[in-house]
């Protein structure tokens, strides 16, 4: 939240997004140290990211992201909506009951979101690089759960351990409409390493 304004200053006139990266769950008026999405809407951010996993882990229930959502929605703030599972789930019929119920609260959300899935075990430093095999069958399962769900026009984005050398593999899967990258684009020669990458493998599909 501090970097806000400085990272939007950078960005004017270009073609960026620049969004916050949680919001606080409730809508009371005055609620000391929280910060709201109206007031994150007035200061200009474009989108807020909900349900990221350490954010799940440490902070937000079921009914706090479902609160995000909708004041998120209200405010008129663009959703990256996170899910993922904390290891591999090899059973099919689990899997789809996973993604079933973390994207159980988008139901009646009709608002612009993107969702980003994140395996959990694949982020942060000690992460590891999952199967592309494994991530492009739990693409599509998110895909018929999002249809399920009335929602046909979400890009879904692939994240966890992503970087300059398997980029172009997991943009090129099918389902995968972008990436959601960390640590490996925190410089700007990261940042256009993983973009020209992924974007190789993004354009390889049509």
């Amino acid at each position: 939240m501090p970097l806000m304004q400085p990272v939007m200053d950078i960005a004017k006139d270009s073609r960026l997004w620049v969004g916050n990266q949680s919001i606080s769950s409730t809508s009371a008026g005055d609620v000391t140290g929280e910060v709201s999405a109206k007031l994150l809407k007035a200061l200009g951010s474009n989108l807020v990211l909900i349900g990221h996993a350490e954010r799940r882990r440490l902070f937000d229930d079921d009914s706090a992201i479902s609160s995000q959502l909708k004041l998120a929605k209200s405010s008129g703030l663009r959703i990256l909506f996170c899910i993922g599972e904390k290891s591999v789930i090899k059973d099919k019929k689990e899997l789809r009951k996973f993604f079933r119920r973390q994207l159980r609260p988008l139901a009646n959300i009709q608002t612009r979101i993107l969702l980003a899935y994140e395996p959990v075990f694949s982020i942060g430093v000690a992460g590891k690089a999952a199967d592309p095999r494994y991530i492009e069958n739990n693409l599509s399962i998110i895909s018929e759960e999002l249809l399920r769900l009335g929602i046909s026009k979400s890009p879904i984005l692939y994240g966890g351990s992503v970087d300059a050398n398997n980029a172009r593999t997991y943009a090129s899967l099918n389902y995968c409409d972008g990436l959601f990258v960390g640590r490996s684009a925190w410089s700007a020669r990261g940042f256009r390493q993983v973009f020209l990458a992924g974007y190789s493998g993004f354009v390889a599909k049509d």
